[in-house]
């Protein structure tokens, strides 16, 4: 192995993990917006769909 190589990927990791650090909550955040989204547009339709009546 070249001299320095085993620096570079610890440095490569330590990106890889503070990058995961911030977007994982962010994507897990856009998820429950969606699924909750999802859960109003469903209420909405069957809402309309007693008031047609």
């Amino acid at each position: 192995m070249r001299p320095g190589t085993f620096d570079l990927l610890i440095l490569v990791f330590i990106f890889v993990g503070l990058q995961a650090w911030w977007i994982i909550p962010i994507i897990n955040k856009n998820i429950k917006l969606n699924k909750r989204g999802n859960d109003l547009r469903k209420e909405i339709k069957h809402l309309e769909k007693l008031y047609k009546k």
